[in-house]
């Protein structure tokens, strides 16, 4: 299956950078200048600076109604670019990567969305985004939830990764970034390397597509990795990648409608009994009771990688978290400039005009 990758925005352009290093085609967009030179592996033709006459390249600020500005001044030069990647063959999934709480990723995102679902009505159109951290504060808090909003009407789902993972990292700042950004690659590049591999049982491009048109819903990918002289039981480790650990987002599993699983290992560890065994109770657990799955035994592999899919997800409390600050911080916002503007009107009402205090001065002067 073909997968086209576009980030927007720092964080978005970051990720997409990254699926790049392990050959992803990607495009990255964003209105400052100096973060589309410091990425290393996108080619210099494939980024595009976008919003150059409202911000001098400078960036947005975290305002998104700059960044939604910026792509749309923009934007036939986007789609034209994209258009010169995609060519004739058709593209089953586009990926947008972004952060939620950004301007230029939460501002341009929902743009670019609806354009790529406009040219490309065949295609998926899947949002990835990274949630702020509760730290961040008000703003970012703001744009993510206005954000997840915005993109619910648009994209087919949004998968989101919770960056209050970072708190857990006992690394650096910018190791902590790293690891997360990482992490979102891996998993997407783990489960798209065995789509139409043959396998056991091949999970084919329909099934993800499938699983992801999930109308606007959220989506996280789960993933559990061992050593293979380290796992005696396999199951174990299937419901591992379904745990708050392996989905990077506090999620209700069973609120999901749609799964999707896919082992990767040594025939001899892949026992049926025990991956059946975590499979039917994963499929009794979720909602929509489907569960997709792929098997792929390998005899050259060292190690058992387990990559699932949750879509059509409608409880997180990461998700959640978010969108009841953000209402909080948006209506003490609202109700704090509205008296503001109060005590404004009623401090100035009554003062007489200049004309009232100076009557007849510019006749006497220049009469």
């Amino acid at each position: 299956m073909r997968a086209l990758i576009i980030g927007v925005g720092q964080c978005g352009t970051k990720i997409a950078d990254l699926f790049a290093l392990v050959n992803f085609e990607a495009l990255a967009i964003n209105t400052s200048k100096s973060d589309l030179e410091y990425l290393k592996h996108i080619p210099e033709e494939r980024r595009i600076l976008v919003g150059e006459s409202l911000t001098g390249g400078k960036g947005v600020n975290a305002n998104p109604v700059l960044g939604r500005e910026a792509i749309n001044r923009d934007l036939p030069l986007v789609m034209k670019k994209i258009g010169s990647m995609v060519g004739y063959s058709d593209v089953d999934i586009f990926f947008l990567t972004f952060g939620f709480g950004g301007g230029t990723g939460a501002g341009g995102a929902p743009v670019l969305a609806e354009a790529l679902k406009e040219e490309y009505p065949e295609s998926l159109v899947v949002a990835i985004g990274a949630l702020p951290l509760k730290e961040e504060g008000i703003r970012p808090t703001i744009n993510a939830a206005i954000t997840i909003d915005k993109l619910s009407k648009v994209v087919d789902s949004i998968i989101a990764i919770d960056n209050n993972k970072l708190k857990e990292s006992t690394e650096d700042i910018s190791r902590a970034y790293e690891k997360i950004n990482y992490t979102i690659v891996e998993r997407i590049a783990s489960l798209l390397a065995l789509i139409d591999v043959p396998g056991e049982q091949t999970l084919d491009a329909s099934d993800l597509k499938f699983v992801l048109n999930a109308f606007g819903s959220f989506a996280t990918v789960g993933y559990a990795k061992a050593e293979a002289n380290k796992v005696k039981n396999i199951s174990r480790l299937i419901l591992k990648s379904f745990e708050n650990e392996g989905l990077y987002l506090e999620a209700n599993i069973e609120s999901a409608l749609y799964g999707l699983v896919a082992i990767h290992g040594p025939p001899e560890l892949l026992k049926a009994k025990d991956i059946f065994e975590a499979l039917e109770y994963l499929t009794r657990k979720i909602k929509g009771k489907q569960i997709f799955r792929g098997f792929y035994p390998d005899p050259r592999e060292k190690e058992i990688e387990v990559v699932t899919l949750l879509s059509g997800i409608y409880e997180s409390k990461s998700i959640e978290d978010i969108v009841v600050a953000a209402k909080k911080y948006a209506h003490a916002f609202m109700k704090a400039k509205e008296e503001a503007e109060t005590k404004k009107k009623e401090l100035l009402t009554g003062l007489p005009d200049f004309d009232d205090i100076y009557p007849g001065e510019v006749d006497e002067r220049f009469g």
